[in-house]
């Protein structure tokens, strides 16, 4: 069904859009809505539409580090993470990561959104990111029998029902999570009280995007692609790997794209554009692609022989991410828990198989229990406003002494505001119905990991090409724990994960703790075991973020290039400050408002 390299070829589109992902076929399709607008789209992956390793759920992280789906990427040797080189998986196939994520379906909290506008950004606000989600969104609602039964409580005015995107809640549900989410009650921590609509903090269950109708992952591919595919006006192109954009003019808002290179089966193309490039690789590609390009750093650019068109220091600056480890807890076998562990056994994937074929049996199952928590709840207010308090002082210094780059001051008074009004989400737990962490499960032994994820670091990272070469991957050095704090929060999240263990009914739930385990006592053992273990969330942002240009910024708030006519961005590198939640909503909304403001339907920011 896609494109020949001819057709992309032979002729000059009106758009040209860098990566088939979740933001690049959503504002792609948006766009050829308009029969008289053309549209190419170049995706380095292959078309995989009917791939049962991507369609067919329960497979989490089956994809990473397979080549036909992953680009497989690791960071740097990390210096305060004992040396470790982190695995950083990223979608290589067309619909992007939505095509191999672990489906989750919520939106981030309000004033998480709102932060965007106060950073120079007007109307990058809550009200217009949720009304571009509902417009993706086709929500299904669950059975009376599983709301009852798994506690799948909804708002219906915060979700879309028409949208192209299917989501529902998860059919099959790990029998953890209902007597996980009443232990957090117990705790003390509230029902979340509208987390699809602005408002996530505490527990409660989430929907994903799994379409009610066939239980498949619903994604960019099947969402915006399949529907349009056979519109003479859009066409897509896989296992097109872009090497540059190709430019005329200087650094002073004359730079214009003329055309996109790209290598398709080893040969090297160009196609023409008439409008605009719209870049959307992600967050650790479309960096690189523009420094190919000679858009970013000049001190990146000079020591690689790449001649600077735009000096623009924020390109590839300010990556910002999420972490978790894992406590894993082994469950007693013989009560029978239905987990992920259980599809080790090749039987069992055949009878459930045939289950999924005509809508029921395991895997049918997501991941639904969630909690967002502000820091002093995972530790106490008194002791969160001592690690604060350091950190604010340590901010301070830095800017002192000139040490603080452009920006930031602006994005941690922010982040600083939300921790010290106890108002955040930065610290989640996810109930994983399996084992995945550190170690290795034990032959026929279930598991249930509780994930620890921390979401606003204050760290801040980078990612740079190194080469001219487009098939060497940028470095990527996310500075993990360079700030302390950082570590700090893991710390506590750990022990306070071990305070929820000793209440019931989780804690007649499970046999005993497996990871970090009983020898890991002391804050300095803690820290060890958070340092091995840490994982990426997947969800990185910022590496060119929409932020006025004297603070580091490299788009504006109409998603363009500084410096260029005719080149945008619209992708999770835009993100000016992370939010706390899982990023693929904030991808399609991004998708979605880029095309509104190609289109004219957002009025341009003067």
């Amino acid at each position: 069904m896609s494109a020949t390299v001819e057709e992309i070829t032979s002729k000059a589109f009106d758009y040209v859009v860098i990566g088939g992902g979740t933001a690049g076929l959503t504002v792609a399709a948006r766009l050829a809505e308009d029969p008289s607008i053309t549209v190419a789209v170049l995706e380095a992956g292959l078309e995989r539409l009917d791939d049962p390793v991507i369609n067919i759920p329960g497979q989490f992280g089956k994809h990473f580090g397979d080549p036909k789906y992953d680009w497989d990427f690791h960071t740097v040797p990390q210096e305060h993470a004992n040396g470790r080189e982190v695995p950083w998986p990223r979608g290589k196939v067309l619909g992007g990561s939505s095509a191999i994520n672990f489906y989750v379906w919520d939106h981030p909290p309000k004033q998480d959104i709102d932060a965007w506008e106060k950073l120079g950004n007007p109307g990058w606000n809550w009200e217009r990111f949720s009304k571009s989600l509902k417009k993706t969104e086709g929500f299904t609602p669950p059975t009376d029998e599983n709301a009852a039964r798994y506690k799948q409580v909804f708002n219906p005015d915060a979700h879309g029902t028409s949208g192209p995107l299917k989501t529902s809640f998860p059919g099959f549900v790990m029998a953890g999570d209902v007597p996980f989410q009443e232990t957090v009650l117990n705790s003390g921590v509230k029902i979340a009280k509208d987390p699809m609509n602005g408002d996530p903090i505490g527990t409660w269950m989430a929907p994903v995007t799994l379409d009610e109708t066939t239980h498949k992952r619903s994604y960019a591919a099947t969402a915006f692609y399949q529907p349009n595919a056979n519109k003479p006006n859009f066409r897509v192109l896989c296992g097109a790997l872009v090497h540059r954009i190709a430019t005329t003019g200087s650094d002073d808002d004359t730079v214009e794209a003329k055309a996109v290179e790209f290598e398709h089966g080893g040969v090297i193309y160009t196609v023409s554009v008439k409008k605009e490039v719209v870049v959307s690789a992600g967050s650790l590609k479309s960096p690189q692609i523009l420094e190919l390009s000679g858009i970013g750093d000049k001190r990146v650019l000079g020591p690689l022989g790449i001649q600077t068109v735009i000096d623009l220091p924020g390109v590839g600056s300010n990556m910002q991410e999420h972490i978790y480890s894992s406590v894993i807890f082994e469950l007693d076998p013989e009560l029978g828990h239905e987990t992920l562990d259980r599809l080790a056994d090749n039987d069992y994937v055949t009878a459930q198989l045939a289950l999924h074929a005509v809508g029921k049996g395991f895997l049918r199952i997501g991941l639904s229990g969630f909690t967002f928590l502000p820091f002093s709840t995972i530790t106490s207010p008194e002791r969160a406003r001592e690690f604060v308090g350091r950190q604010r002082q340590r901010i301070e210094e830095r800017q002192k002494s000139g040490s603080l780059p452009p920006g930031l001051k602006e994005q941690y008074e922010l982040q600083l505001g939300k921790f010290e009004r106890d108002e955040g989400g930065e610290c989640e737990l996810i109930c994983f119905p399996g084992y995945l962490g550190m170690g290795a499960p034990g032959a026929g032994k279930p598991y249930m990991s509780i994930l620890l994820s921390f979401n606003h670091l204050f760290g801040r990272g980078t990612v740079h090409a190194t080469s001219t070469d487009p098939h060497v991957q940028p470095d990527i050095d996310p500075h993990y724990f360079e700030e302390k704090l950082d570590l700090d929060v893991m710390v506590e999240t750990v022990k306070f994960m071990r305070r929820l263990a000793e209440l019931e009914p989780f804690k007649s739930f499970f046999v005993k703790e497996v990871t970090p385990g009983p020898a890991c006592t002391t804050d300095k053992e803690i820290e060890d075991f958070v340092k091995n273990s840490l994982k990426t969330t997947y969800h990185t942002t910022s590496t060119l973020s929409m932020l006025p240009r004297e603070l580091n910024g490299a788009v504006d708030p109409n998603l363009r290039m500084y410096g260029t006519k005719n080149i945008r961005v619209a992708d999770l590198s835009i993100v000016p400050l992370h939010v706390a939640a899982h990023t693929q909503s904030t991808a399609y909304a991004i998708g979605e408002q880029a095309a509104d403001i190609i289109l004219g339907r957002i009025p341009p920011v003067k």
